[in-house]
């Protein structure tokens, strides 16, 4: 099953566009996918991503606010502290350093 090429297109040039953005969700988004899969397929997975957040925003009726870096930032807080709680749950003691 096909998708539409034509908004395939849009949002791959729009996804173009956003990867050299600065400091923005998107921008690092696309250039750790880079890293992973290169530069046609993080293109790709970055228009995915602007698609899937257009269909939110349509959804819950919200603007999009840019969060930056600070999304990525968030989330290794909370990677760190589930970590933290699974070691605690198999009974390891964790000193916090300050």
């Amino acid at each position: 099953m096909s998708g539409n090429k034509h908004l395939k297109t849009v949002l791959c040039e729009c996804a173009w566009v956003a990867s050299h953005t600065k400091n923005t969700r998107l921008s690092i988004t696309y250039w750790k996918w880079i890293r992973r899969m290169g530069k046609k397929k993080a293109n790709i997975a970055l228009a995915n991503l602007m698609l899937r957040i257009c269909y939110h925003m349509i959804k819950n009726q919200t603007e999009y606010k840019e969060v930056g870096d600070l999304y990525y930032k968030k989330k290794e807080l909370n990677k760190e502290k589930r970590l933290i709680e699974e070691l605690e749950s198999r009974g390891y003691a964790i000193a916090k350093a300050d």
